[in-house]
């Protein structure tokens, strides 16, 4: 196996950081990934699931994990009405490759942040066909044509830009005709875990404005107590042996007497 085939097989646990809808996912944006398949079934992965006028509609989810283009990363991710929507929140109105209406009822909006203001971002997005709640360790963004789509988060590590590169104006891909954050003032209706009409919940190492941080007791290593390291004594196998032998003989008396019944 070369290097590059084990590369691919790590976990990819950087930040998204782009998000669109194509129609056709054999054109998804160069740098972007497709979410072509299920999660849990491993079956295409369509949102639309429809046809007009005997001609297939198709629409994918495409994400883009460039570190370099962008200082924004992705903080959350809904399914929402259109009548639901803050300025904060970018739509997904039109697909990217086609400039077609992306979805028919409901909208997939996210919202970015500065990476620097946030402590973790999305990573990954599924698409689950079967089952009724997110695997572990996602969160559930909304519902799709009975298709579940989710997310998960993991912690935001350091950019090392090339030389000669460094963080774009800040315009994230909704900058197009096919994404476009919306100018409305009421809070979304997420009908995952997130929010709900201005009650939301911070998923960052932040409680209300109020940062995490260690108690300041714990702050001064020499003033925790000596750690005792029991002492250890190593056996042999025929230690082990000696100690912890079973005989079990009283389950073959039992074995016994139950056979001699049936005879």
């Amino acid at each position: 196996m070369d290097l590059q085939s084990v590369f691919k097989a790590l976990p990819d646990d950087q930040v998204i950081t782009k998000i669109c809808i194509v129609e056709d996912p054999s054109k998804c944006p160069p740098g972007f990934q497709v979410v072509s398949r299920t999660f849990d079934q491993d079956t295409d992965a369509d949102l639309w699931k429809d046809r007009i006028f005997g001609k297939r509609i198709t629409r994918y989810i495409c994400f883009s994990k460039d570190q370099y283009s962008s200082d924004e990363v992705v903080e959350s991710i809904a399914i929402a009405g259109e009548k639901d929507l803050s300025s904060e929140w970018t739509v997904l109105f039109y697909t990217w490759d086609t400039e077609q209406k992306a979805m028919k009822k409901k909208n997939l909006c996210y919202k970015v942040v500065r990476r620097e203001s946030v402590q973790v971002a999305v990573t990954d997005i599924i698409v689950l066909s079967k089952s009724k709640k997110p695997p572990f360790g996602f969160i559930l963004a909304g519902e799709v044509n009975s298709l579940l789509i989710c997310y998960k988060y993991g912690p935001i590590s350091p950019t090392k830009y090339p030389r000669g590169v460094g963080p774009s104006n800040g315009q994230h891909i909704a900058s197009g005709n096919w994404g476009v954050s919306t100018g409305q003032s009421q809070q979304p209706y997420i009908q995952g875990q997130h929010t709900l009409y201005g009650s939301s919940i911070t998923h960052s190492a932040m409680l209300d404005g109020i940062p995490f941080t260690v108690n300041p007791k714990y702050g001064d290593v020499s003033r925790l107590p000596p750690f005792i390291i029991p002492e250890i004594t190593l056996k042999t196998e025929e230690h082990l042996q000696a100690q912890y032998n079973y005989s079990f003989q009283v389950e073959y008396q039992v074995q016994q007497a139950v056979l001699s019944n049936f005879s």
